[in-house]
């Protein structure tokens, strides 16, 4: 995955106290989530933040998180939040930090929005499209 600079401008990060089950973040985590910046200073639920991811993209979600506590390896994920207006396609990174006894404490990382990019050979010539005008025969251009 590459990385832009507007991707970096709207990053959002967030820190995930295990044990308690309190994860807090800034102003751009709780946009994307579509938290008030309130609730994210006070600190909401994992399975809050779960909640909003739609349920396709939830079940492996949870895995991969799942598999960050237990490994503390970092991870990458994608996925898509439905904040209750819209649906946004989110990018995370993330690592689960564990104590001197081996116990997972903090998870810690960052979320982007990451619009879906077409890919340069799907993109439609503008050449090859007709403008559409109500009443038209189809393939008859508008006037």
């Amino acid at each position: 995955m590459n990385f832009d600079q507007d991707d970096v401008s709207h990053m959002g990060f967030f820190s995930w106290v295990v044990p308690e089950n309190s994860l807090t973040g800034d102003e751009m985590f709780a946009h994307l989530y579509g938290f008030t910046v309130e609730q994210v200073i006070r600190g909401v639920t994992v399975e809050e933040i779960m909640a909003r991811i739609i349920p396709g993209d939830r079940e492996r979600v949870a895995f991969e998180c799942h598999s960050s506590i237990l490994t503390g390896a970092a991870g990458l994920t994608t996925f898509t939040v439905f904040d209750g207006t819209r649906y946004r396609h989110i990018a995370s990174i993330g690592r689960c930090l564990k104590d001197i006894d081996g116990v997972p404490s903090f998870y810690t990382g960052t979320v982007f929005e990451r619009p879906r990019r077409v890919p340069a050979s799907d993109n439609v010539s503008m050449g090859n499209v007709l403008s559409f005008r109500p009443g038209s025969r189809q393939g008859e251009p508008a006037r």
